[in-house]
């Protein structure tokens, strides 16, 4: 169970973890509960490769669950569906799939645990089932989980939430909760300064490091994604977002060029960005109920250049 040791910052999950492990009394349900990027998923990989494993170890295990090719491992993740086919979050995201809808845990997701739950152990006593982001579950297939919950036989569930009152109480109640916390800034410090990323951002300044660590919220994991999103804006379009611009055309240049680079979801970011960068330093009501009306507007599918054009020109007005 060494591996436990390179979680950081959430030692009581990993105290109850490593208990059931080593009383051999593992529920058949658990619910993972705690913000984005602190940990659950790489706990859920330390865990179930201990119960795999048992108390000797083997490589072979760890590199079938890190590649989601072990026979006895179920992992289910929010799809989309399009042009009749499903299409996993993540590949989505490593795609660059722009999307109008969020992404859903489905019926057919759920019937697809039952026929793996039907069949036999092949490589261990238990076959596990991971749902992650399971607060993204539709009303059908949350019906159908707690009914797999009530029967689970030999199986084991591990349910990953950011937003655990989203679930049936039905469901949380059949799960045994793990919590998982906000790490404190020197904990993010740490793991941040152990990351590769963390030597390939010479062009970031240290202010803007700040920024992004402070919108991150105490997970390490936002952050990573914070600086990519940060990083994946063009050097030019960077500039012109940091600088204070006042002269109307430029504003409408800098709209241009925002909707131009940059997709909705990207867009979407950069707002929820600024709104932590004008909250934290000057308090400022204006500009985040500004930029609130802009992200409404573009989920309403608004020609978004119009939509930043005007909120760029109001937020130099308030200025």
């Amino acid at each position: 169970m060494d591996d436990f040791n390179n979680i950081f910052g959430q030692d009581l999950a990993i105290q109850i973890l490593k208990s059931a492990i080593s009383n051999e009394h593992i529920p058949p349900a658990y619910l993972f509960s705690g913000p984005e990027g602190v940990g659950k998923k790489k706990t859920t990989k330390v865990f179930i490769k201990a119960i795999f494993d048992k108390n000797f170890e083997k490589e072979s295990t760890k590199r079938k669950i890190e590649s989601n090719n072990h026979p006895d491992l179920l992992w289910i993740e929010p799809s989309y569906i399009v042009q009749g086919k499903s299409i996993s979050q993540k590949k989505a995201r490593s795609e660059n799939l722009s999307m109008k809808s969020p992404p859903q845990i489905r019926l057919n997701q759920i019937k697809e645990i039952i026929e793996f739950l039907g069949k036999k152990p092949f490589e261990s006593e238990r076959s596990i089932v991971i749902i992650e982001d399971v607060e993204r579950i539709n009303e059908s297939a949350s019906n159908a989980l707690l009914k797999t919950l009530e029967e689970t036989n030999t199986g084991l569930f591990i349910l990953i939430t950011q937003r655990p009152e989203k679930l049936l109480s039905t469901i949380r109640s059949r799960c045994q909760t793990v919590p998982f916390i906000r790490l404190n800034d020197n904990q993010v410090n740490k793991i941040i300064q152990k990351l590769e990323v963390y030597q390939e951002i010479n062009d970031v300044s240290p202010n803007k490091i700040r920024e992004l660590i402070d919108f991150s919220y105490g997970s390490p994991g936002k952050y990573l994604i914070n600086l990519q999103n940060w990083l994946a804006i063009s050097s030019p379009l960077r500039k012109k977002i940091e600088i204070k611009l006042t002269n109307q055309i430029e504003l409408l240049k800098l709209a241009k060029e925002i909707t131009e680079e940059l997709n909705i979801e990207h867009q979407l970011w950069l707002i929820d960005f600024l709104q932590n960068i004008f909250w934290r330093k000057d308090k400022n009501q204006n500009m985040v109920k500004k930029l609130e009306e802009l992200r409404k507007q573009l989920l309403k599918f608004v020609q978004p250049r119009l939509a930043w054009e005007v909120t760029l020109l109001d937020i130099n007005l308030i200025d």
